[in-house]
């Protein structure tokens, strides 16, 4: 062990590795020389509208520290921070090794890391890991799953982010933050082969999961949301059963349990409640209640009742303000995989 953990100590002097997650980032300090630089904004939550830098810092800040119960002055400085030291990786001369998973968080951490790094002279020393299976692992969720030797088993398996990669990275990071969802649609509709030369092989899927949270045709749920009523048809649940419940059918699992116990707060605090939270939660954390069903929940499950009409609607997806009193400006039809406006 302790020979290994040598040869790959030393593998560079004058890299820089991104990853996702403080978990995975501490498994990459115990045997790596280099600088691991940690990225871990929750872009598929809250605003992420076309603004420049200072202006972004300041309205993900905001939401961060709402949502988080994190100081905004902390937050804002730690977004521009993580910029800055990117940047300046390209101006030191430094590569730049990105480690990330497939899921929809990492894969929005991913295109908008490779904007910022498209506008240094450090993109011809970028290169990637972003595995979609591990062998032996027989539900590969994430790159916080692997023990030291199998991460850095990774590390040779690294390759050089192509032109094309950071065209699409730039296109598509442009397009999430848009007003207008179409742009980014026609991204997921054009990718047809995800594995064609020159692509990211996970972004497709990864958008269409972030179209998916939209509200459907079918009830006005999104599908995290209808995945919580499902699970709680039969019988109520506690949070955390909930939780487990609901990331089965997730092929790639993209929200801790923070991200769902929000979701099941707006079902709860709706005007016409299609939750019960027991006993009443005063936080976010919900563990330690049970969560139930309501009678217009049950409704809006069956597609008798919508739920954006009964409730309206005050979400973001990235630069798309999903807002209305009654209905929503744009909608999921599943069968179709399109938009609906």
């Amino acid at each position: 062990m302790s020979a290994f953990r040598r040869t790959i100590y030393h593998v560079s002097v004058t890299t820089l590795h991104i990853t996702n997650g403080d978990c995975a980032a501490g498994t990459l300090r115990s045997f790596l020389s280099d600088r691991v630089l940690v990225t871990c904004d929750v872009l598929h939550d809250g605003p992420a509208p076309l603004l420049e830098p200072d202006a972004w810092y300041d309205i993900r800040a905001r939401f961060l520290s709402d949502g988080f119960g994190a100081r905004y002055d902390e937050i804002r400085a730690s977004l521009a921070a993580f910029d800055r030291t990117v940047r300046a990786a390209g101006v030191d001369g430094h590569s730049i090794v990105l480690w990330f998973e497939h899921d929809l968080f990492d894969q929005l951490l991913l295109i908008r890391t490779l904007d910022v790094i498209g506008g240094s002279d450090s993109q011809r020393r970028v290169s990637l890991i972003c595995p979609g299976e591990f062998p032996g692992v027989q539900r590969f969720i994430g790159l916080g799953q692997l023990n030291v030797e199998q991460l850095a088993s990774l590390y040779p398996t690294r390759q050089p982010v192509s032109d094309a990669q950071f065209g699409i990275a730039h296109r598509a990071w442009n397009a999430f933050r848009a007003s207008d969802p179409t742009e980014l649609l026609s991204l997921v509709h054009a990718s047809t082969t995800p594995a064609e030369p020159g692509a990211l092989p996970f972004l497709r899927d990864a958008i269409q999961r972030l179209f998916e949270e939209y509200p459907s045709t079918h009830n006005g749920l999104s599908r995290s949301a209808e995945a919580v009523l499902r699970a709680v048809a039969a019988q109520p649940l506690d949070a955390m059963s909930l939780f487990q419940a609901t990331q089965v059918d997730e092929a790639r699992p993209f929200m801790g349990d923070a991200g769902l116990f929000d979701v099941v707060h707006g079902l709860a605090n709706a005007r016409v409640p299609l939750a019960t939270i027991t006993p009443a939660a005063t936080g976010l954390d919900l563990r330690g209640h049970a969560v139930a069903i309501t009678d217009a929940g049950r409704e809006v499950l069956s597609g008798r009742a919508d739920a954006v009409a009964l409730n309206g609607i005050d979400e973001w997806r990235g630069g798309v303000h999903l807002a209305g009193v009654d209905r929503s400006p744009w909608r999921w039809d599943r069968g179709r995989e399109t938009l609906v406006s």
